[in-house]
């Protein structure tokens, strides 16, 4: 019998229409409209001015997630996820209380992972450890998916004071999603009383096997359940350019999903797996976390002011500049044949050039030109320039460690 691949990619649109209806779904989208909402009042605090539309980032987030909703309903199905043995009812009070260490613990690869591993050990709770990690496997597919097609959205340009003193720019990578998802639950149905109009399966579905005890004279039968979740991603790009550190992260986070993913699927077969696999879920996601940190935040910062120009940090919406093409990263080096190397000679140009003028600028070592127009009685260009060093309002990033990741990292230097 062949895989109905239609008819589930039908099931997950419909689930996400559905989703719309849920009152909690709107309740999620205002949590991220408030999210957003913070964002921009940061980013006018310290710049004056937005780079980004509010009803816009609201809008692609909704779109987004409810791709992702859709491509994370379809993974749960194939697998053949059954929610009455996941045990969210642990894993939900043991990430919240993760959460008030740090708001990162929040992801289920750190709850998830400790309580399949608890139950590895010692029996407790009552979950199926092969499926919470899968859950845990194929949530984090789909937020690399939705990391990697977001592209610059969500990129909020900062300054920041690295630990030598000195400020750079930086972008503050922040995405939320909400993801409409449809869940299987597993209803234990006399055999002669299967409804009519029931989806046929193949003989290999599912994946996961159900662990529960089957009445004699009695067959599985499976319904699905709208649930609403939500994902999130925060990340900083110093190094690197916002979509370049997205497409690093989505790479590194698809490893370690499929990696997680797989050992999940064969600890249904070896069961001394299970341990392995929960122990992966948490500190392989620690683990990942901080060597991208450390290299990111070691690395030579990208926004620092050149040697001739100005650097551009970032673009304000709907004005000349990113209307004319110019671009994060750019250096300005001249305005209508006027050079610019200090703030307030910028500020003189703008001041003095015609309604249309060219911009000189580099872009990765090339030299080019672009003209730009501005509208009747409008100087304003529209860019937001790297610092110079002496700007007052400023993040620093605080210690973010894991103890456990130290001690292990420590007992390896004495090795």
């Amino acid at each position: 019998m062949m895989f109905p691949w239609q008819e589930l990619i039908r099931l997950a649109i419909g689930g996400v229409v559905a989703a719309f209806f849920q009152p909690i779904f709107w309740v999620i989208i205002a949590l991220v409209t408030y999210q957003y909402w913070q964002l921009q009042k940061s980013q006018k605090r310290m710049f004056g001015i937005c780079n980004f539309s509010l009803t816009q980032q609201v809008t692609l987030a909704v779109l987004l997630g409810s791709i992702g909703g859709m491509l994370g309903s379809f993974l749960l199905t194939v697998v053949g996820i059954n929610v009455d043995q996941l045990g969210l009812a642990y894993i939900w009070p043991v990430a919240i209380l993760l959460m008030a260490i740090n708001m990162r613990f929040l992801c289920f690869a750190y709850a998830g992972g400790l309580v399949a591993l608890s139950k590895v050990l010692i029996g407790w709770p009552a979950v199926d450890v092969s499926q919470v990690l899968v859950l845990v496997a194929v949530l984090h597919i789909t937020e690399s998916i939705l990391i990697a097609i977001s592209g610059y959205y969500g990129s909020m340009p900062v300054i920041l004071k690295r630990r030598n003193g000195q400020l750079v720019g930086a972008f503050n990578l922040q995405n939320f999603w909400p993801l409409p998802l449809l869940l299987m639950s597993a209803v234990a149905l006399p055999e002669s009383k299967v409804p009519a109009g029931v989806l046929p399966m193949p003989d290999w579905w599912p994946l996961l096997p159900i662990s529960m005890s089957l009445p004699e004279g009695h067959i599985w039968m499976y319904a699905m359940i709208p649930v609403v979740a939500a994902l999130g991603y925060t990340d900083i790009a110093v190094a690197s350019s916002p979509k370049r550190r997205r497409r690093k992260s989505a790479f590194h986070l698809a490893i370690y999903s499929t990696i997680l993913l797989a050992l999940a699927l064969l600890s249904i077969h070896y069961k001394w797996l299970q341990g392995v696999a929960a122990m992966v879920s948490f500190l392989g996601h620690e683990m990942l976390i901080q060597l991208d940190s450390r290299r990111e935040l070691e690395g030579i910062p990208r926004y620092v002011p050149p040697t001739e120009g100005l650097m551009v940090l970032d673009t304000v919406i709907d004005t000349p500049a990113p209307k004319a093409g110019v671009k994060s990263g750019d250096i300005l080096l001249t305005l209508h044949g006027m050079p610019i190397n200090r703030r307030d000679q910028l500020a003189e140009a703008i001041s003095l050039v015609p309604n249309e003028f060219m911009i000189q600028m580099v872009r990765d070592g090339q030299k080019m030109e672009t003209k730009v127009k501005f509208s009747k009685g409008q100087r304003m260009l529209g860019v937001i320039l790297v610092p110079e060093g002496n700007e007052l309002y400023y993040v620093e990033l605080t210690e973010d460690k894991f103890w456990l990741w130290e001690k292990v990292k420590k007992k390896w230097r004495n090795k």
